[in-house]
């Protein structure tokens, strides 16, 4: 009972509720005021064509007497007619006729009261009418225009009444309707508050509660989603750590327990397995700090071609070692980027890595670099086996592998171009890859002018 005192249905029934009560005192207030204006002014009509009724029939008697006889029995026949006390006096002022001359008080012209006008007869006044309201209660009473004033009021209340509680129904019925998708989105946002991330909500409706539901729906998605890859980066980084270590503790155990001597091979294939970790650790550090938004960048306004040309020199040994070429194709004139030399830097060793792996023995790696006026393109490109179409979306996700079967040993850890990614986003540029398989990869990141 509480959350419906609160509920948004209760301000909708009041409010309209209040509306309703305004606007039918501002037209009952209206329609009163009209009507008993209308009704003054029809009394007033009504009163002067009875006076003029009056005049004329007294004035058409005359013409045909030329005197005042019988006078007295028509204007007492009219008195009792129109309830009204008729008084009639010639040119001299001296009465002729009063419709309450035998049982009335004595005439009293009183101006508020009575109405005053005159008698003509052949273009000649010959005398003046007044009428005044009856002085005998004991007659029949016309019924007053007042009294339709006021059935009419009240007709319009009762009216007014009967709308009121049906449009408040009606808004009962519609604010429920139309505040059930609430409900059902705050049953799922509590759900989905307590870990069930499977919770949707029906969107029906293009207004703007289903536009609601539709974020809400697309929140939900980003929220499993996320926490699908949460849980399979925690399996990945648990992989990724498992096998070095266990290389390092099996190492150690026969050393221990003599079996293996402690030289210089031996050393060395302990301390290659400790790099991978650091290595490791170092990559998930930076992609932390990238998705919290706290990588600190040390922009300035650097020439690409240095970066460009000191990557590809110190990679190029692994790429001969392995019988790939590698060239670089730079314009002479290139537009200083705003950029971290050492991330940029980081960023093309990685792609510049993962060409020379996925080349084979003959093959070739490119880089090229281009300005488009706003910015500048940087393509590493290789002749690899290529990427099919369904796995080129996944392939700066966080340990993807396009071959699932490759282990660390043969298919590398899977964050360079993550990395790669982040690092290049981190400089409010894009990053993306273009593959035909069979023919070789291209992988194009555009870093902003300086």
């Amino acid at each position: 009972m509480s959350r419906w005192f609160f509920s948004i249905q209760l301000r909708l029934i009041v409010v309209f509720a209040l509306v309703l009560v305004m606007a039918l005192g501002s037209v009952s207030l209206y329609v009163g005021l009209a009507a008993n204006r209308e009704a003054d002014q029809f009394d007033e009509r009504l009163e002067e064509a009875r006076a003029a009724r009056v005049e004329q029939m007294i004035s058409r008697l005359y013409s045909e007497r030329q005197d005042w006889g019988e006078l007295q029995a028509v204007v007492e026949q009219a008195g009792s007619l129109y309830d009204r006390r008729i008084v009639v006096t010639d040119s001299e002022g001296r009465i002729v006729a009063d419709s309450h001359f035998r049982f009335g008080r004595p005439w009293i012209p009183r101006q508020r009261e009575s109405r005053f006008m005159p008698i003509v007869s052949g273009n000649e006044e010959i005398g003046s009418l007044a009428l005044a309201p009856s002085e005998i209660q004991e007659t029949i009473a016309e019924p007053a225009i007042s009294r339709v004033v006021s059935s009419l009021n009240r007709s319009l209340i009762w009216t007014g009444l009967a709308a009121g509680v049906g449009g408040i129904l009606l808004v009962s019925l519609m604010s429920r309707r139309i505040l059930t998708p609430v409900r059902e989105l705050t049953l799922a946002a509590g759900r989905l508050g307590q870990g069930d991330l499977s919770q949707r909500v029906a969107t029906s409706s293009r207004d703007e509660i289903g536009q609601l539901g539709a974020t809400f729906n697309a929140m939900a998605e980003g929220l499993e989603g996320a926490e699908r890859q949460r849980r399979s980066l925690m399996a990945d980084v648990a992989h990724e750590l498992r096998t070095p270590l266990s290389n390092i503790q099996g190492y150690l155990e026969a050393v221990r327990d003599g079996l293996l001597e402690p030289d210089n091979a031996t050393i060395d294939t302990i301390y290659q397995q400790v790099l991978h970790l650091t290595r490791l650790v170092e990559d998930l550090r930076l992609l932390a700090l990238a998705d919290a938004g706290a990588l600190s960048l040390s922009l300035q306004e650097e020439s690409l071609q240095e970066v460009l040309q000191s990557s590809v020199a110190s990679c190029r040994p692994r790429a001969e070692a392995k019988g790939v070429s590698v060239a670089l194709s730079i314009p002479s004139e290139i537009p200083l980027v705003q950029m971290d030399r050492t991330r940029i830097a980081q960023v093309v060793s990685n792609l510049l890595d993962n060409a020379i792996f996925h080349t084979p023995q003959g093959g070739s790696v490119s880089v090229s670099a281009e300005s488009l006026g706003s910015a500048v393109r940087i393509i590493v490109a290789d002749t690899g086996e290529g990427i099919p179409p369904e796995d080129l979306p996944q392939v700066f996700e966080r340990f993807y592998r396009v071959d699932p079967s490759r282990a660390r040993t043969t298919g590398g850890t899977g964050l360079g171009l993550t990395i790669a990614r982040q690092l290049v986003e981190a400089h409010r540029g894009t990053i993306r890859a273009e593959s035909t398989p069979g023919r070789g990869s291209r992988f194009i990141f555009e870093l902003p002018l300086a």
